[in-house]
């Protein structure tokens, strides 16, 4: 058998010039690695934002308008917090200025420290927003789908049992929207006066209800009208109800 000629880990001498051109390249470490760092965060929370954008649009499309303040401070939260996470990350790779004299050691040495110092502060600031703006957004896409879609304008109306000349009418529309109720014979032409009108104010689930007086026992046209507020758009739909 051959002999193993391998030097033992334990014999291998390391000289001075080694160690020396080892602890050269920690202490540049020590003021690039923060940047490096930095970068790293950078693109992290590049990912954070493009996350909480498809929240965004996510909780715009369950029906924004629907939304309290509170849910509406959750979503909206995270796009300062991300803003200041990105401008912390920057600041570590920032150019930093200190004034000393190159020809003697203990100043570049301060200045060295100074720096190091400075960088791992801004790091750590970086690494803190970072992580505020990730629980946010992770807040923000929960609270989103958590939200219930919501409903689509609706619009039904019956006579009444115990009372066969008034109607009972009853819409989902915009939360906390003015609705306005008309009824008017089902027979009567186009742009004929109504035979009775109400103007009512939806909950905060966007439910209504109206009671309409009609003056014979005969089919009827109900017409209910609102505007959005957050569209600002004028919306109107009709149902018949015909005599049982």
């Amino acid at each position: 058998m051959a002999d193993d000629k391998r030097t033992p880990l334990a014999d291998i001498v390391v000289g001075d010039r080694f160690w020396l051109a080892y602890a050269q390249e920690a202490v540049r470490g020590a003021v690039k690695a923060p940047e490096q760092r930095a970068l790293q965060l950078a693109g992290a929370i590049a990912w954070f934002w493009t996350v909480y954008s498809a929240a965004g649009i996510l909780a715009v499309a369950l029906g924004g308008d629907r939304f309290g303040k509170l849910v509406a401070l959750l979503i909206a939260l995270p796009s300062l917090v991300l803003v200041i996470a990105y401008w912390q990350a920057v600041r570590v790779g920032r150019p930093l200025t200190f004034k000393f004299d190159p020809r003697i050691p203990s100043e570049i040495s301060s200045a060295f420290e100074q720096a190091a110092s400075a960088k791992q502060s801004a790091l750590r600031a970086a690494e803190i927003w970072t992580a505020i703006a990730g629980f946010l957004v992770a807040g923000a896409l929960v609270t989103a789908l958590l939200q219930s879609p919501a409903s689509a304008p609706s619009l039904a109306a019956r006579f009444d049992p115990s009372d066969r000349t008034r109607l009972l009418v009853v819409a989902s529309v915009s939360k906390g929207a003015a609705v306005t109720f008309v009824a008017r014979a089902a027979s009567a032409p186009s742009g004929a006066a109504s035979t009775a009108s109400s103007l009512e104010k939806a909950g905060a689930d966007g439910q209504v209800h109206a009671s309409l007086p009609v003056a014979a026992l005969a089919g009827q046209s109900v017409t209910a009208s609102w505007s959005d507020d957050a569209t600002k758009t004028r919306h109107s739909m009709s149902v018949d109800v015909s005599v049982d």
